[in-house]
């Protein structure tokens, strides 16, 4: 099969070497240091299956771009947050199949095999089906997600995430240097992610979209939280996991 990436940045580059195995896949990207193509009429005149792999919040744009080109075609976009996207498919022809996906990893993964993809139906639109084999026979663990609910989860998981980590790094970096020397288990582990998410020159347009009021009624609250895991089992992974890390702290 012929696929397009439009968007060479981490992800899109990924992408193309993940798939790269399967199918014959080309890149399209403003940067031509990082295109296969001049031109984005061009990437759609190759591809049969074309991935919209650019940063959440421009993700509408290039859809509006691709949607004269898209006739005959399956065409996904994996953007993190979906506002204003199904309004960006509304503007594809009757024959383009669409559909909105969202990778639950980033590309410092391994592969793509195993890992989560969640597919969502375009309300109106035919195309999840042929994205969900898509996904599936590249090896990723393809799962059904919801629309309506997308964007309420990540912004209180992945967005919340980058702003509770995002803050704990300002913090230490505050601190300076000594705040190491009192640090516990927690701390490196917490420190350890905070100082991951310095990497991501994006990593602020996530944490943006996270409910902060939110955050801090429950995080003056008493009430004890009801556990939707095991403790016990979450103690151990905690510590297997900080394990790993220990080569970092050294």
């Amino acid at each position: 099969m012929r696929v397009g990436i439009v968007g060479g940045g981490a992800m899109g580059s990924w992408l193309k070497r993940e798939l790269s195995s399967l199918h014959e896949v080309v890149v399209y990207d403003v940067d031509p240091a990082r295109s296969d193509v001049p031109l984005l009429e061009e990437l759609a005149a190759f591809a049969e299956v074309v991935i919209v792999a650019v940063p959440f919040w421009e993700a509408a744009a290039v859809l509006r771009a691709v949607a004269p080109l898209s006739s005959g075609k399956l065409v996904m976009d994996i953007a993190t947050f979906k506002e204003g996207i199904v309004e960006a498919y509304g503007a594809f022809p009757q024959d383009a199949r669409v559909a909105t996906v969202h990778p639950m990893f980033g590309p410092g993964a391994p592969s793509l095999r195993g890992q989560r993809v969640l597919v969502m139906e375009v309300p109106g639109r035919p195309g999840a089906a042929d994205a969900f084999r898509f996904w599936a026979e590249a090896g990723a663990a393809a799962e059904w997600g919801d629309l309506a609910k997308h964007d309420f989860y990540v912004s209180r998981t992945i967005a919340l995430s980058y702003a509770v980590g995002l803050a704990l790094a300002r913090l230490y970096a505050e601190l300076g240097e000594e705040v190491f020397k009192y640090g516990g288990t927690s701390f490196r582990y917490l420190a350890a992610y905070a100082f991951s998410l310095l990497r991501d020159p994006n990593a602020v347009k996530y944490a943006e979209r996270a409910p902060l009021d939110e955050f801090v009624k429950y995080m003056l609250s008493k009430d004890a939280p009801r556990p939707l895991r095991d403790p016990d089992a979450a103690y151990k992974a905690f510590y297997k996991a900080l394990g790993a890390l220990e080569e970092f702290w050294r």
